[in-house]
């Protein structure tokens, strides 16, 4: 179905583009669910859609030549998927899977390049996020290079509070490994400790955040870098 140009637009990025590039991509974008574990690029492979998800939240995973695999970037409402289309890349060795269920509105790799080529300002608009992205991967990195498992969990949830409107995150031990970079028991003592002090509630496959101040101070410097550079850089769009 495609989107009719009265409906609201509650993608941020969307939302903030001024009316004429808005107009340019408003009847190419289709509607599409999100489902948890549900994969939309693969490692290598043609990246085909551009998505501006509405709703959920979905991981930018890479992978070792080993094998291993490690969360270095999660995407929500507050932009887009699909940053090497922008960039005229055929593909990107990473993989993106959704992590949290919600929708999307997708546009064909071909009629995306298309309104950018007809419009510098939506280039200028996707370009910024893509730098935003930049800056929260580097900032993932140093967190994973100096920060302990529960400050890196403390990160991750107030990273996912941001992008949807709940404190309560479906999540398996499984993939909490891959998000941190922690391996089951490292991720199995920093829920503990964060659940003794009535930080968050853990049940098997959910996770609650009942105290928001809290993860805010545990997580130190870790988190607030990208989240300000996106305030930043987006105003000017």
């Amino acid at each position: 179905m495609t989107i009719k140009p009265s409906l609201p637009i509650e993608n941020r990025l969307l939302g903030s583009l001024p009316e004429t590039d808005l107009q340019l991509l408003l009847p190419k974008l289709q509607w599409m669910d999100l489902t948890v574990r549900n994969t939309l690029y693969r490692p290598n492979e043609p990246i085909d859609y551009a998505y501006f998800p509405i709703s959920g939240i979905c991981s930018v995973i890479a992978e070792t030549g080993a094998g291993v695999k490690s969360e270095v970037g999660i995407i929500g409402r507050e932009g887009f998927l699909g940053s090497s289309i922008v960039l005229f890349a055929e593909s990107a060795p990473f993989e993106v899977v959704v992590q949290v269920e919600g929708r999307a509105l997708h546009i064909k790799k071909v009629e995306l390049q298309d309104a950018m080529v007809r419009s510098p300002s939506l280039l200028a608009s996707l370009l910024r996020f893509i730098h935003v992205f930049f800056v929260q991967t580097t900032q993932t990195a140093v967190a994973n290079a100096h920060y302990s498992p529960i400050e890196r969990l403390a990160r991750w949830l107030l990273m996912c509070q941001d992008r949807v409107d709940t404190t309560d995150f479906t999540m398996t031990h499984k993939f909490l490994s891959v998000m941190l970079a922690v391996q089951g028991t490292g991720v199995t003592a920093a829920l503990n400790e964060l659940e003794s002090k009535n930080i968050i509630a853990a049940t098997q496959g959910k996770v609650a955040i009942l105290d928001r101040p809290s993860l805010e101070t545990i997580v130190r410097g870790a988190y607030g870098i990208p989240e300000r550079e996106y305030e930043r850089v987006m105003a000017a769009t």
